[in-house]
């Protein structure tokens, strides 16, 4: 009897053969042939899959942010559901290169943008993860604003869009080296300190 195989497991093992051998040369400098031999298939096989290199890249992110999904949810579980700060700064440490394997994972992603920045089909793909982190940051502003905790003369939508242009530019700034991680995590705490003032109830970190 034919040995049947799981396609998703499949797909999912792909895509984490291509993130390790990443991890070593680079995103750019990846080929499908690589991914094979370092996913024990052969090329042929992988095509089955993806057919090119882009779809392939495509697949990998959403992994990636699938993963970045789940470790956000539990640390939003792990928070009180009525401390905005504490599920804010859950959200924006999700951003930030704090351990060996978010620093991987940023690397990788800012591999990927540069990529996307070239090409229309991966451009699009970033801007919808975009859009759906800045609707989840959106949403968790105007509760704390709902809840006082954050001034109503704030536009959640702007501020969201502010949280996710600073971790970008934290990432950046840690990898060239400007900023240690905990730097980094110091000045995104700044900045939730600002944006939800002593009203907001800080609570211990």
């Amino acid at each position: 009897m034919p040995k049947q195989v799981d396609h998703d497991a499949r797909r999912t093992a792909i895509a984490q053969a291509l993130w390790r051998v990443a991890r070593v040369r680079g995103l750019e400098k990846v080929s499908l042939r690589e991914v094979a031999a370092e996913a024990g298939i052969s090329l042929g096989q992988l095509q089955h899959y993806f057919v090119n290199r882009q779809q392939l890249m495509v697949f990998a992110m959403e992994f990636m942010s699938r993963k970045n999904v789940e470790r956000v949810t539990e640390r939003l579980i792990a928070v009180d559901g009525t401390d905005h700060r504490a599920r804010l700064r859950a959200i924006a440490l999700e951003m930030l290169p704090i351990d060996e394997d978010a620093r991987v994972g940023s690397l990788l992603n800012i591999d990927f943008l540069l990529e996307a920045a070239r090409n229309d089909t991966l451009r699009e793909h970033v801007r919808q993860r975009t859009a759906a982190l800045r609707g989840l940051l959106e949403g968790q502003i105007a509760l704390a604003v709902q809840a006082g905790d954050v001034s109503p003369d704030r536009d959640a939508r702007a501020e969201a869009g502010l949280l996710i242009a600073l971790a970008d530019g934290l990432r950046t700034h840690f990898h060239l080296g400007t900023h240690t991680a905990d730097e980094v995590v110091s000045l995104m705490d700044g900045h939730l300190d600002r944006l939800l003032g002593e009203s907001g109830g800080r609570k211990p970190r």
